[in-house]
């Protein structure tokens, strides 16, 4: 018995002096509730909720979740890119520190300014983020590509062509470089550089270790590109090769049979001999 009353003793003595309380963690029923909300998919209430345990819980592990749930609804649900940019620029303020939820907060404002039209603070946005990505080359490659995307279509075509020539130069593996360099030669294309496209191309084809997709949509570009400088034999012998692995065959059989047909050589006559 006093064995038993020893081991009770001593159980209750190890809970009280691990901080083990019945006090109610600060919070915590606006963060079940918010949940609860959220998965009914009673979103307003699930707003509210989460907004009175960023209150409630100064501290509380939970805020990330709670940040993330309200610029969700702000962005997806309501539509209030306004308040989704308020939210964020809160949210970056208490998570930033941290460098990959400091890039993944700025490239979702990023993205909250592109839909506002407010391309410049897009770009800032996107600046911030490649101080966050320093460490994550995809990360970098990913915010690259998508600032050239908004340099594009700003016109600024200068910008376009530098993010995406040191996008392909910085790029730590095959798919990172080919990737850009497709995107770069696309630019080009649509302001009709075909050399400085055809440049690009060549220098994506030369890599070891395309994937086929990426090596398929780059031929067909090239192909284009020969068919502008009127050389249809040459495109012709381009979309041939990628038949089989463009992503929608159709697409090249149909640019094959819209291509002019290119006149065979005469076989020259060779005199008999006497």
């Amino acid at each position: 018995m006093k064995r038993l009353l020893f081991i009770i003793f001593l159980f209750v003595s190890l809970m009280g002096a691990s901080g083990c309380s019945t006090e109610p963690t600060p919070g915590g029923d606006d963060i079940e509730q918010a949940r609860t909300s959220y998965s009914k998919g009673f979103y307003l209430e699930a707003e509210k909720e989460y907004e009175q345990y960023l209150q409630a819980a100064p501290q509380g592990i939970f805020r990330k979740e709670a940040w993330e749930r309200l610029s969700e609804i702000a962005v997806t649900v309501k539509g209030e890119y306004d308040r989704a940019v308020i939210l964020l620029e809160a949210m970056y303020l208490e998570l930033g520190d941290d460098q990959e939820e400091g890039w993944k907060i700025m490239y979702q404002l990023g993205e909250v300014y592109s839909v506002l039209g407010n391309k410049p603070k897009a770009i800032e946005s996107f600046e911030k983020c490649l101080l966050h990505a320093a460490e994550f080359p995809d990360k970098t490659t990913q915010t690259q590509l998508r600032m050239a995307r908004l340099y594009r279509d700003m016109g600024n075509y200068g910008q376009v062509a530098a993010t995406l020539q040191y996008c392909a130069d910085s790029a730590e593996n095959t798919d990172d470089k080919a990737q850009c360099l497709y995107e770069l030669a696309q630019s080009y294309s649509f302001i009709s550089s075909w050399s400085q496209a055809k440049n690009a191309l060549e220098s994506l084809l030369n890599l070891e270790g395309v994937s086929e997709e990426t090596r398929a949509l780059s031929i067909f570009l090239l192909a284009d590109i020969y068919e502008n400088d009127r050389n249809h034999a040459k495109a012709r012998e381009l979309l041939e090769s990628i038949v089989d692995t463009y992503p929608n065959r159709r697409v090249v059989e149909s640019r094959l049979a819209n291509l002019p047909d290119v006149p065979k050589k005469p076989i020259p006559l060779v005199p008999p001999k006497n």
